[in-house]
């Protein structure tokens, strides 16, 4: 027979739980041994008491998160941490004011406290998994990575897209081609995340290739005169036009510019269409696969 060994602290709980639970099931037993007019005669004035102070309390919980949200409205937190800090306030308060409420009217305290706490340890272990899920939303929702309408990309699961709704439990992205994408918060909050829009810019970065006998430096001035044409070109930033590598066949030119995030994928596309027909009436030639063959 397996004999089970208790440490200090565990006997001292169980005998704490042991000896609340019996002072409880003493009071009940004391009530249904009474009749009605012993119960009101003794207990008359701790129920009205009790209910001036459920009455009273919850005029002061109203009025603590009144204050509480108005206070919190100043903030930057997002709207689901601040309905969440409320729940969780709201909750604490009332607590109080039944534990209260149950005090004036003779309960044993320690033992509604004790059921309590068991019940909340036993719903927290089997629920653990949400809990883990609320936390990553409260710490996004606190953090702020991104806010909706944001485009961001989580590189380790693949995924990119707008952000629709930041929840507590889930994030809800639309990818470019118009699908939604549900990400628990445990992956969102835990993995490396980029953010295009938060800065508002986006540096892009372009590579144009030309035949060696082509003359690079009429390229580059070719290729200066298209971004400087281009409205979507941020012009108050830096544009970087230079050779950036001399392969086999190609001189390879690198355009660096910024553009707006949301405008990013456009001008990629234009300057590459008005660049390739910028090249086609200047004569520039772009390289192309090709094998020379020596004969003996």
């Amino acid at each position: 027979m397996k004999r089970i060994l208790l440490t200090a602290e565990e006997a001292a709980a169980a005998s704490e739980s042991t000896a609340s639970n019996d002072a409880f099931n003493a009071f009940l037993n004391s009530l249904t041994k009474m009749e009605l007019s012993e119960i009101i005669n003794k207990y008359g004035e701790r129920v009205l008491a009790a209910l001036i102070i459920v009455i009273v309390g919850n005029i002061v919980v109203k009025w603590v998160l009144r204050i509480l949200m108005k206070y919190i409205s100043k903030s930057e937190l997002a709207s689901g941490a601040t309905n969440f800090i409320r729940g969780i306030v709201a909750f604490l308060l009332y607590f109080i004011v039944i534990i209260t409420a149950a005090s004036c009217l003779g309960i044993p305290i320690t033992s509604v406290l004790t059921i309590f706490s068991t019940f909340t340890l036993a719903f927290s272990l089997a629920i653990k998994d949400i809990i883990a899920l609320f936390a990553s939303g409260i710490t996004i929702l606190a953090s702020k990575p991104f806010n909706a309408g944001d485009f961001v990309e989580i590189p380790e699961e693949g995924i990119s897209g707008f952000v629709s709704e930041v929840g507590l439990i889930h994030t809800h992205l639309f990818t470019a081609d118009n699908k939604e994408i549900i990400i628990p918060n445990s992956i969102v909050a835990a993995d490396t995340l980029i953010n295009y829009s938060k800065i508002g810019f986006r540096r892009l970065d372009a590579v144009y290739s030309i035949s060696h006998g082509e003359d690079f430096e009429k390229a580059k001035t070719i290729i200066r005169n298209v971004v400087d044409s281009e409205p979507l070109v941020e012009k108050e930033r830096d544009v970087f036009i230079m050779v950036t590598a001399i392969g086999p066949s190609s001189v390879d030119i690198v355009c660096k510019v910024y553009v707006k995030w949301d405008d990013y994928e456009t001008l990629r596309c234009r300057l590459n269409e008005k660049i390739k027909l910028a090249f086609d009436e200047n004569g520039i030639a772009c390289p192309f696969s090709q094998i020379d063959v020596h004969m003996k």
